[in-house]
């Protein structure tokens, strides 16, 4: 992991930044509409796309302003190379304390491939070695989210399981006492809120589109949402090119 940011200069900023941008990159894919949101919130006060800071805004942890937000931002996971990539990870202060706050965006996207539950990813390892690293790594990212019921994240998507553990785990690294899981939604399926309500499920909380639901990981406060957001216009993406 580089521990080394460089300020934004715009979206050409953002789309160096995807492992694959000549096919992430386009107009209604999650990729390029979350640069927009975040680029036009972040010339406003609270630095926050709208329905993101009114999720804050309706749960305990309260108003909330950006402090830092860093695109495609990579977590370390044990079990093999590949890190949690977040579409933003954003360090947010509130009231309440601050929060690392991981962002997964979905537009006309499943999570993963084909919203890939647990238990698929972990019997999807093509050798005995792969799946014992899968079987760690699980265990890294379960110790990352709210205990459950044996099983209980089995249905939902690996995807979600180790964003949502992205949050903790970088609440833990900088002490924080507060970490957030947000789906940022363009016009996603109701294929991919079905599978966030399973995520929601496992964690004993209710799935509501615009509503910030509350539940701990060890003592950390750990806040699950979903925010719908509207598409891109020309004259904002004019606006920040």
């Amino acid at each position: 992991m580089n521990r080394l940011c460089v300020e934004t200069r715009g979206l050409c900023n953002w789309r160096e930044r995807l492992a694959k941008p000549d096919s992430q990159w386009k107009r209604g894919y999650s990729a390029l509409e979350t640069a927009v949101s975040w680029e036009i919130a972040g010339r406003q006060p609270a630095g926050l796309p709208e329905p993101i800071a009114d999720l804050f805004r309706g749960s305990i942890l309260g108003e909330a302003t950006l402090l830092l937000a860093i695109a495609e931002h990579k977590v370390p996971l044990v079990g093999g190379l590949a890190d949690s990539q977040c579409d933003v990870w954003a360090l947010l202060n509130t009231a309440s304390g601050d929060i690392s706050l991981s962002i997964e965006a979905k537009a006309n996207e499943s999570f993963g491939q084909g919203n890939e539950s647990l238990k698929d990813w972990l019997l999807a390892g093509e050798s005995e070695r792969s799946r014992r690293n899968r079987k760690n790594r699980w265990e890294h990212v379960s110790a990352h989210l709210p205990r459950a019921a044996q099983d209980a994240y089995s249905l939902v998507p690996y995807q979600l399981l180790h964003r949502c553990a992205a949050a903790v785990i970088e609440a833990k690294r900088f002490r924080l006492p507060n970490a957030a899981l947000v789906v940022q939604a363009f016009g996603a399926p109701d294929e991919s809120f079905e599978a966030f309500g399973r995520l929601c499920h496992a964690m004993s909380v209710d799935a509501r589109r615009g509503q910030m639901q509350m539940t701990t990981v060890d003592a950390i406060r750990l806040g699950v949402g979903w925010a719908d957001c509207p598409f891109a216009t020309d004259a904002e993406i004019a606006g920040v090119a």
